[in-house]
């Protein structure tokens, strides 16, 4: 458990800020090209590792150098350039979205930990309070306590740790 007289985060986004942010995303996804994986497809394509990256780019090359007259006509070698191109576009994309991600798990993160610290140290409050006789304190011990019973130790102590 932290300290409880701190407290990293003491905010919360207001239905607008919502609003935005669920906009900007779709805003993102509607600048992408249509395209997606069924679970079977994601395991069983290709992906692009460094030593595929320059494999892919020495190909290229190589097209540019001789491929008029080796590569066949049905094989269009802007199809290899604009998917490759993409990937790597999609590469820095994708960098950017899983800084974002990261900061949203972390925030998460925080202050769900924030809270739940916050609320036991309320539980543990009411469950004195419940001992010391308090009037008002019983009922609201009991109805917290529920959660730590579900846990099989029937003591409702929270676990440490």
């Amino acid at each position: 458990m932290g300290n409880l007289t701190e407290n990293r985060i003491n905010a919360i986004l207001t239905d607008a800020n919502i609003s935005e942010i669920k906009h900007n995303v779709e805003g993102i996804l509607a600048q992408l090209p249509d395209g997606s994986l069924t679970d079977d497809e994601r395991s069983s394509f290709k992906s692009i590792d460094v030593n595929n990256k320059i494999f892919v780019e020495d190909t290229l090359n190589e097209i540019g150098i001789s491929g008029a007259g080796i590569i066949p006509a049905f094989l269009n070698p802007e199809y290899i350039k604009n998917d490759f191109t993409l990937f790597e576009q999609l590469d820095a994309v994708e960098s950017s979205i899983t800084n974002v991600l990261r900061r949203v798990s972390d925030l998460k993160r925080i202050a769900g930990s924030e809270a739940y610290d916050y609320s036991l140290t309320v539980y543990r409050i009411y469950e004195s309070a419940n001992l010391a006789g308090i009037p008002g304190a019983k009922e609201s011990y009991e109805k917290l306590k529920a959660r730590f019973d579900a846990q099989g130790s029937g003591t409702g102590r929270p676990a440490v740790g």
